[in-house]
């Protein structure tokens, strides 16, 4: 059983389906609702600048925040099993990726609840507005949800985001391309509006979506969540709408449905799409072996968002943007061992040069001292590094274009043969 960060899946697929509960909620009468008069407008210029025609009309109604949050309580309580909320959050805290005390359900509900604007639900196929934003934000809402709409009435986004992805990352650039399409459109949409040509620059997309994704506005629970955890939220439509701008630069109309029947299989093609035309497979390194095998507690891939996070979090801005590119794929998986049933993690990583992945080792190690309060190497040199950390015995090791680590071994001896042994990496193609 595959094993993935939830969290990014979990921000998507609550968005998706909140409406379910809602559907008793918008009783009003519609036909009196000013912005809801918008709908046949905003559709047809969606449909003039994609292509994508209105094959039946779109249902619609109005929402609560106060149904959304008891909403995604019942939902969370309904759909995903307490062990995988903690396999999650052990994940990200494993990688120090979140403090200690990160309450992931919690964050989720809160992010969700405060982010909400508008929501087009792909199972029963209906569009709400939150009834809380001005009318200006429920214009720009309601293009980019109709443009969800008009996407899904061609590609079955259902489908699209929940059942093809193969692991997190490829989940990740599924969500890029849902937001990054309905993003770039509904800046296009603006512009018509305006009577200025309907296609943004780069450099357009970069001013209005706010590339880096730091400045978080008018939302506090969004400014005080974690690096990973924000950047996580916003990705898929900042970088997600510079990835179709690529694609529609290259193609013109016809990346409305290539994005869908030819998509990005991993973060790397969203954020390098000239990996994308080019059709660059993720690499999958080799896990190191354990001598003991313990209950898996979590097991997924890594992608360059998440290696770029990492760094960033640890090392700074300039170093994770240089570095996080030659990322060629990584993997990581979660076992309980010893008496106490500590998690061991166990980490690969493959770069794109042996050069890359040295200096990945030494930001590794900076890495390990940044998220443990407690880091004392008794090895360390320009291939190994092994001690003893916050959660026990650590061995980190750079072979060739592999970095390996295990981390919090309860076992001297078997910390011991991991340092001993020759054949530790290696890498296999997807």
């Amino acid at each position: 059983m595959k094993r993935v960060l939830m969290f990014r899946r979990t921000l998507c697929i609550f968005l998706l389906l909140c409406a379910l509960f809602l559907l008793g909620a918008a009783r009003q009468n519609k036909a009196s609702d000013p912005v809801f008069k918008q709908f046949a407008s905003i559709v047809q210029s969606l449909s003039q600048i994609s292509g994508l025609t209105q094959e039946h009309l779109i249902p619609y109604g109005r929402m609560n925040r106060t149904q959304l949050r008891r909403f995604l309580s019942k939902r969370i309580k309904a759909s995903i099993k307490p062990r995988e909320i903690r396999a999650d959050e052990l994940t990200l805290k494993m990688f120090g990726l979140v403090p200690q005390d990160f309450n992931l359900k919690k964050s989720t509900i809160d992010l969700l609840t405060e982010q909400a604007a508008a929501f087009y639900d792909y199972d029963s196929k209906k569009l709400y507005l939150l009834g809380s934003v001005t009318p200006a934000e429920q214009t720009i809402a309601l293009a980019h949800e109709l443009a969800h709409a008009l996407a899904d009435q061609h590609f079955d986004l259902d489908r699209f985001m929940n059942e093809e992805p193969s692991n997190d990352d490829e989940g990740l650039a599924h969500d890029a391309v849902v937001e990054g399409e309905a993003s770039w459109l509904m800046i296009a949409y603006d512009l018509k509006l305006a009577g200025d040509p309907p296609a943004p620059s780069a450099n357009m997309l970069k001013s209005a979506l706010n590339d880096n994704g730091d400045l978080v506005g008018d939302h506090p629970v969004l400014k005080r969540s974690p690096l990973y955890i924000r950047q996580s939220l916003l990705f898929p439509y900042f970088r997600g709408a510079l990835f179709f701008d690529a694609v529609f630069q290259k193609m013109g109309k016809k990346a409305f449905a290539a994005v869908f029947t030819d998509p990005p299989v991993d973060s790397a093609q969203i954020m390098q799409p000239k990996k994308y035309f080019l059709h660059v497979a993720p690499v999958r390194p080799r896990l190191p072996k354990l001598d003991k095998k313990g209950k898996q507690l979590a097991q997924g891939v890594l992608g360059e968002f998440d290696h770029k996070m990492l760094i960033r979090q640890y090392l700074g801005e300039a170093e994770a943007r240089d570095l996080s590119p030659h990322l060629l794929g990584a993997v990581y998986k979660i076992v309980a061992a010893g008496k106490e049933r500590k998690p061991v993690l166990a980490y690969a990583s493959a770069w794109d040069s042996h050069q890359h992945a040295s200096r990945f080792f030494t930001d590794y190690k900076k890495i390990l001292e940044g998220k443990w309060t407690k880091c004392d190497p008794t090895v360390s040199n320009g291939s190994l590094f092994a001690g003893t950390g916050g959660n026990g015995f650590f061995v980190v090791r750079l072979a060739g274009q592999v970095v390996s680590s295990v981390e919090g071994l309860p076992d001297r001896n078997e910390w011991e043969k991991l340092q001993d042994r020759v054949h530790y990496g290696g890498s296999s193609a997807k």
